[in-house]
């Protein structure tokens, strides 16, 4: 055989290996971020179907639903709230990190933030 053809299977079953590792969001996370000076605290339930994320944050002022998309490694996702009478939309954009902790920008009427998560170990 030559060694071309024993490259071939190699390269193959490493892409699969690769694949299989891909970070999978679903499961419990806990977000700490900061636009302008306000703390942003977040403690989500996420569920991944292919690169499509929805789910459910708890925050200081209720409940929130979420849904976004992940493209190993990036993640997108946004939901609105009610303050003071008016409806704001944050953007969450970020990268799921090699440690399995998510980093990234928010992004609200304008001004931007930034946000660190971290996924609860399974139970």
């Amino acid at each position: 055989m030559t060694a071309q053809r024993l490259i071939v299977p190699i390269v193959a079953t490493a892409l699969t290996c690769l694949s299989a590792l891909a970070a999978d969001v679903t499961g419990h996370w806990n977000f700490d971020g900061d636009v302008s000076g306000n703390p942003i605290k977040l403690a989500c339930d996420l569920k991944q179907d292919g690169g499509k994320m929805e789910g459910t944050c708890k925050t200081p002022n209720g409940d929130v639903k979420i849904a976004g998309e992940v493209n190993d490694p990036k993640v997108r996702f946004s939901y609105a709230v009610d303050y003071q009478g008016s409806t704001y939309t944050l953007y969450y954009s970020g990268t799921i990190e090699a440690d399995g902790t998510m980093k990234g920008d928010i992004q609200v009427s304008g001004t931007t933030g930034s946000f660190a998560a971290r996924k609860d170990a399974a139970k």
